[in-house]
């Protein structure tokens, strides 16, 4: 594979300037059978803020070259080609009623030749989200795309929307597994999984680890080759963490952001229960390749570690059909079922093939975050 089908590497047109004003920018990314190019562009009349640093497509060249099957894969299939572009504030579909509270996290609707997926308000967090899917124009190569249109409340949300949109019909072609998990590195590129069930403090322990010297490359959802690599990604372009009123200094000192009042002054995704930040400015440049996972750390806040291979499979979560990233394979018509089967694959590769360690985590980040470095020093000396 090369990263691109018909065009030059991805590329950003008129880099982001610390301190400046975002500015538009657009390329292309390429497997064997998609074919994706992008425009991202500033909300009109937005104000600056931080979000004007971050690269909205940062990794994802890394990404694309990283699903290559290898010269001995079946052939691809004809590929799918799409125009994904972000460049709009939210616009809620019309017609639509306001959500109930606990209502469902997302829905989808079909209208003539276009359809959506609606991500409701929640009273909680304030933020929504809108994408749709129509046909659009031919290509410079005169075959028919997709369009894909991004739209979202907030700034944060609607990188993650758009990065989704990107990075969905690529990893649906197969070839990558998807872990719900954190991953941190060492200078010499001794590289750690931490994994475990929802909420067990993985964002926050690997925040911790980000602080105490180790580089976080990959976060939320860790996209794991067939040789158990991970890829240097962040899947909303910047962390996602259940905030704490504890966390504020934390993640203060980690990100350079400063964090006002209460956590919840942090912008929240669309369920309201997790928080997006962009990372440090002076974390410098993500890998260029895959790094080879040397330990999985399984964080445990129910006591007991896990007694089998099996069982701890369990704590390692793949992204299912009922994921963000399902629901844009229902909205693109695409095939989820090869992720799925690569996840199940190469996480028992993962779970039976490498080292492993518990940390027994209590919830209390002051006790919890020493504990863990120490641990974390401990185990890759």
């Amino acid at each position: 594979m090369t990263s691109d089908l018909t065009a030059p590497a991805p590329a950003v047109a008129g880099p982001v300037v610390a301190g400046g004003p975002a500015r538009a920018a657009s390329g292309r990314l390429a497997s064997e059978r998609v074919v994706v190019d992008w425009e991202f562009a500033p909300v009109p009349g937005s104000p600056a803020s931080f979000w004007d640093t971050v690269d909205p497509v940062a990794g994802l060249d890394v990404f694309a070259r990283a699903l290559s099957r290898g010269p001995d894969a079946p052939p691809a299939g004809p590929a799918v080609r799409l125009r994904v572009r972000t460049a709009e504030a939210y616009r809620p579909p019309a017609g639509e009623p306001p959500p109930a509270p606990g209502g469902p996290w997302a829905s989808y609707g079909e209208s003539g030749e276009v359809r959506r997926i609606h991500w409701p308000a929640r009273e909680a967090s304030g933020t929504a989200g809108l994408l749709t899917a129509s046909p659009d124009a031919p290509g410079a190569d005169g075959l028919p795309r997709t369009l894909v249109e991004v739209s979202a409340s907030h700034e944060g949300f609607r990188r993650k929307l758009s990065r989704t949109a990107l990075i969905a019909p690529l990893v649906l072609s197969g070839g990558m597994a998807l872990i719900h998990g954190v991953a941190v590195a060492r200078d010499d590129g001794f590289t750690v999984l931490l994994a475990g069930a929802s909420g067990s403090g993985k964002s926050t322990l690997g925040l911790a680890a980000f602080a105490h010297g180790w580089r976080v490359v990959a976060e939320d959802l860790v996209f794991v080759t067939a040789d158990r690599a991970v890829v240097p990604l962040f899947l909303s372009g910047a962390w996602e963490c259940r905030a704490h009123p504890d966390d504020r200094a934390l993640i203060e000192r980690v990100t350079g952001t400063p964090v006002t009042g209460h956590a919840s002054g942090l912008p929240a995704d669309h369920r309201g229960r997790e928080y997006l930040f962009p990372s440090r400015p002076g974390a410098g440049p993500a890998p260029d390749r895959p790094l080879p996972v040397d330990l999985v750390v399984f964080v445990d806040r129910d006591g007991d570690a896990p007694a089998s291979p099996g069982a701890r499979a369990g704590q390692v979560l793949g992204a299912g059909p009922g994921s963000t990233l399902g629901a844009v394979a229902k909205l693109l018509r695409l095939d989820f079922a090869p992720v799925v089967r690569e996840t199940e694959r190469t996480l028992r590769g993962v779970v039976e093939g490498l080292p492993s360690r518990r940390f027994a985590a209590t919830g209390r980040i002051a006790d919890d975050v020493p504990a863990f470095l120490a641990a974390l020093d401990r185990w890759a000396s």
